[in-house]
C-alpha cells in the first residue's frame, strides 16, 4: 500500500473516531440539558404551587382582616353609644342619689320601726297574758 492510501486510512479512522467522541459527548450534553429542564419545569411548579399557597393565604388573611374590622368597627360603634348612654346614666344616678335612695333609706327606717313597735307591743300582750 502506497503512504498515502494509509494517510487517508488513517485520516478516516480519526475522523469517525471523532464523530463518535462528538457524538458521545453531544449526547451526553443533552441529557445533561434534559435533566437541567426537567428541574427546571419541577422548580416551576413548586413556584406555582407556592404562588398559589400564598394566594389563598392572602385571601384567607384578607378575609380575617374583615372580620376584624367589622370587630373593630362594631367594638367602636358600641363605645360611642356607651358614651352617649353615660350622660343619662349620669342623670339617672343623680335623680337616685338625690330622690330615690333617701326615700329607700326612710322606708328602710319606718319598716324597721313599724317592726320594732310591732315587736314591743307583742311582747307586751304576751307578758300580759303570761302573767295572768
Amino acid at each position: 500500500m502506497e503512504a498515502q492510501t494509509v494517510l487517508f486510512i488513517a485520516l478516516a479512522v480519526a475522523a469517525v473516531a471523532l464523530v463518535v467522541v462528538v457524538s458521545v459527548a453531544l449526547l451526553s450534553i443533552q441529557r445533561n440539558v434534559d435533566q437541567i429542564t426537567k428541574r427546571v419545569d419541577e422548580s416551576l411548579r413548586q413556584f406555582e404551587m407556592t404562588a398559589e399557597d400564598v394566594r389563598k393565604t392572602n385571601a384567607a388573611f384578607r378575609e380575617i382582616l374583615s372580620e376584624v374590622e367589622r370587630g373593630v368597627s362594631n367594638v367602636t360603634h358600641f363605645t360611642e353609644g356607651v358614651r352617649a348612654l353615660r350622660g343619662t346614666v349620669d342623670v339617672a344616678t343623680k335623680v337616685f342619689d338625690h330622690a330615690v335612695s333617701p326615700a329607700l333609706v326612710s322606708t328602710a327606717s319606718a319598716l324597721v320601726g313599724l317592726k320594732a313597735a310591732t315587736s314591743h307591743i307583742f311582747d307586751r300582750f304576751v307578758r300580759k297574758e303570761e302573767r295572768k
